[in-house]
């Protein structure tokens, strides 16, 4: 074995070394909080373990009575059967009509405004018998719309090598519509971004939707290759998107696992209403965000409960969607206590005031008002004596948030929940369970640059299209006239 073999297998067993030990720490602190839940749900499972078998006893001589009601209830089904379905020849009894009523506005597609071409379509003989057919004048018109099956077109390119007398140096141009050194022009690249990044398509799908749709064959690899080749001309777009979130007076972040090389990972996200930027990671550690949003963070954060982003030095709005679905599961739970409904419902409220507080428009003044009302709630709902379990749990829960419940009162435009997050890396996940995750550091670091370009485009509202010919092109001198010959 080579040094050099040698070297890459001790990085592979330090990565697996790193992961099992983010692992480890992960899991030793959750256990502590973790511990008291399970005991309780054991002695829960017991309890419903002999619910159960009382339900069996009750339910096998429901069984036995339901089979003899089966048989009654068949004989009658077979008779009624001819009362019940009618013809559908007769019209309903009260000689309704489906479908919209009578004066409603129609909907359909529009006829083009410009057709392309006009055929004529007449026939020589009946298709029923045979006989010889006269042209008329007499038509009927339907317009169709139709996508040809296109086929690449290759250009060869004669590219002039010419000497500037100021710079004291040879120049060249770029032809249109290409990049440097790519053997495939912006269509070809648009519409493998597209089905990648918008479609979720795997890459032999891609592969075979150019061969069958265009007649093009590129291979797998070769259509990996293109995206890494993409993924250096986005590596700009994605500082700025960086810098845009590091700005943004109101962000959000969020994490999924995701695995590299068959290596459990993390993919992080972290997001405005107009900008989108993921990292694929080997650890769920606090160091992440702390990279990603700078020593120094500014604005405020939207985040779930997640102990990673306590440390951060910003103010931080815990999501309010998280802690209703807990109080919820516990709400609707067969051994609900009175204590864990009565929260429930109080917080739903608590939730609906401060959601209309919220969209109002923001002053600062009246905004803080109710900021101290309602820290004030909180403070009570922390300090009451609960009995129950599954209330002191939810209480916990809210003793760990405190004001970070309610932080979005002091901040403009600021929602109280962490959705935008969450469907901002569902496409990720999608990818996930499509692709299993990614084959290697590499194709992590493709995924992540070229998904939040493209998912950045679609929140600013660009067109797909346009948006990623003017990164490519805008501002890029060396593009050049050119004429055919």
């Amino acid at each position: 074995m080579t040094i050099k073999d040698e070297l890459a297998r001790l990085r592979f067993e330090a990565r697996k070394l790193r992961q099992e030990n983010a692992n480890l720490e992960h899991s030793r602190n959750t256990q502590k909080d973790n511990v008291e839940k399970w005991r309780e749900t054991a002695r829960e499972q017991e309890e419903n373990i002999n619910r159960q078998k009382e339900k069996i006893d009750e339910l096998e001589k429901e069984v036995a009575g339901l089979k003899i009601r089966l048989g009654i209830t068949t004989d009658q089904a077979k008779k009624l059967a001819g009362m019940i379905f009618k013809s559908n020849s007769r019209k309903p009894a009260t000689g309704s009509k489906r479908g919209a009523k009578k004066g409603h506005k129609g909907v359909g597609r529009m006829k083009p405004e410009i057709v392309d071409r006009e055929v004529s379509i007449f026939l020589t003989n009946c298709h029923d018998c045979g006989n010889n057919l006269r042209r008329t004048s007499s038509v009927d018109e339907r317009i169709v719309l139709d996508l040809p099956r296109t086929l690449p077109i290759a250009t060869r390119y004669f590219i002039e090598r010419q000497w500037c007398a100021h710079c004291h140096k040879e120049v060249s141009g770029i032809p249109q519509n290409t990049l440097p050194g790519c053997r495939f022009g912006m269509g070809v690249i648009t519409l493998v971004l597209f089905l990648k990044y918008r479609m979720r398509s795997p890459i032999k799908k891609i592969e075979e939707i150019l061969l069958s749709q265009h007649g093009l064959i590129i291979t797998g690899q070769g259509i990996q290759e293109l995206l890494h080749n993409i993924k250096t001309k986005f590596n700009n777009q994605y500082n700025d998107i960086l810098k845009e979130i590091r700005n943004a007076p109101v962000k959000h972040a969020d994490e999924t696992s995701f695995r590299i090389d068959g290596i459990n990972g993390w993919r992080w996200l972290f997001a405005t209403p107009s900008a989108s930027l993921y990292t694929i990671e080997e650890t769920r550690g606090k160091e992440v965000p702390k990279r990603i949003l700078g020593h120094d963070p500014t604005g405020l954060l939207i985040r779930d409960d997640y102990s990673s982003y306590a440390g951060l030095s910003l103010p931080q709005q815990s999501c309010w969607s998280h802690l209703l679905r807990v109080s919820h599961e516990a709400f609707v739970h067969e051994k609900a206590s009175d204590e864990i409904r009565a929260l429930h419902m109080d917080l739903k409220k608590k939730f609906g005031e401060l959601d209309t507080a919220v969209r109002e428009p923001f002053d600062e003044k009246e905004r803080g008002i109710t900021y101290a009302k309602y820290a004030k709630q909180i403070t009570s709902i922390i300090g009451r004596n609960y009995q129950s379990k599954d209330a002191k749990a939810v209480q916990i829960r809210i003793a760990n948030q405190k004001t970070n419940l309610i932080t979005a009162l002091l901040h403009k435009n600021a929602p109280l929940t962490n959705n935008h997050a969450e469907r901002m890396i569902r496409p990720m996940v999608i990818t996930r369970k499509i692709s299993g995750g990614s084959r290697s550091d590499k194709g992590a670091a493709t995924h992540s640059v070229n998904m939040s370009v493209i998912q950045t485009l679609a929140l600013k509202g660009k067109d797909f299209f346009i948006g990623i010919n003017e990164i490519f092109h805008n501002g890029n001198k060396r593009y050049a006239l050119g004429n055919s010959g």
